[in-house]
């Protein structure tokens, strides 16, 4: 048994089509094929059921699929430890991010990459579900992101500071002077609100659970950066963190006044998991821009 087939094996379990996961794998169908059957010979058990229309994985797949995806993944963190031990500063580093801590994490980026040139960054901006998913499969080392209003028991999570809801408006409207506002107040503005699937959306439900009070929402998007196109015309607000907003002087976050009111960004990662030396730097990095290093914990200490 080869790493190699175990590679073929879980690429050929995800998409559940030869031709799709060897296009992807940049090798034949038929190369493919005949590296799993050698697997399936060598192991005893069919992977796959196989018919003319499509793939799916048999039982012995199924409970052989989490040992192959363990066993690629500690060859992958040996050679990486192996890297780290002779300080090379290359490679790549992937980190999500929700779209409301964008702006806390833009500092952080163009210090990094002019730091270590040599390692390539990859950013994905997601939803925290979407991101916690991709977390899970180990296609991020780590996500900057609220922390999940939900438990993860597969996650370790480092508070990097604290902070709340606001109504975001520019500067010109007719409320940006006012210094906070109740849930009730809320009610009468025009509103554009994040949808459902982005945290502070989740938050701002939360809040008005048992509440009784209805807000006037004329539009949803999961886009924060459109929210704020709409709010910059001064006819609507949105309700979006304060760090959403963090560092721009077009607009205001005027905060929601509730005890209940708190959000705490932290950093996401995988429990368990090898963090990379690259990982490490980063995040001491982050700890020390001007958004972070006032209220900073340290994790790798």
């Amino acid at each position: 048994m080869e790493l190699r087939q175990l590679k073929y094996f879980v690429k050929s379990a995800e998409y559940l089509n030869f031709s799709v996961a060897a296009k992807h794998l940049y090798i034949t169908q038929s190369t493919l094929s005949q590296q799993i059957k050698q697997l399936e010979f060598e192991l005893g058990f069919e992977l796959f059921l196989r018919n003319s229309r499509h793939i799916s994985l048999t039982e012995a797949g199924e409970e052989f699929l989490p040992f192959a995806r363990k066993t690629i993944q500690d060859a992958e963190d040996g050679v990486q430890r192996l890297h780290d031990l002779q300080h090379v500063k290359a490679g790549r580093l992937r980190v999500g991010v929700t779209y409301s801590l964008s702006t806390v994490l833009t500092e952080g980026l163009l210090e990094f990459m002019k730091v270590f040139p040599d390692i390539k960054l990859e950013v994905c901006y997601k939803t925290v579900n979407e991101l916690l998913a991709l977390l899970k499969e180990r296609e991020l080392d780590f996500i900057l992101s609220y922390k999940p209003l939900l438990d993860a028991p597969d996650v370790d999570s480092m508070p990097l500071f604290e902070n709340a809801l606001a109504l975001v408006v520019s500067k010109e409207h007719a409320l940006a002077a006012k210094k906070r506002i109740t849930l009730q107040e809320l009610s009468d503005v025009p509103l554009v609100l994040p949808s459902h699937d982005l945290q502070a959306r989740m938050m701002l439900e939360r809040l008005l659970a048992g509440k009784g009070i209805e807000l006037s929402s004329k539009l949803e998007l999961n886009e924060t950066n459109i929210l704020l196109q709409m709010v910059s015309t001064g006819s609507y607000a949105t309700v979006l963190s304060t760090s959403a907003v963090f560092g721009s002087s077009r607009f205001r976050a005027i905060p929601i006044d509730d005890p209940a009111n708190v959000m705490e960004a932290s950093l996401l990662r995988l429990k368990g998991a090898y963090q990379k030396a690259a990982a490490r730097e980063f995040v001491k990095i982050l700890l020390d821009t001007e958004a972070v290093r006032r209220r900073h914990v340290s994790w790798f200490d």
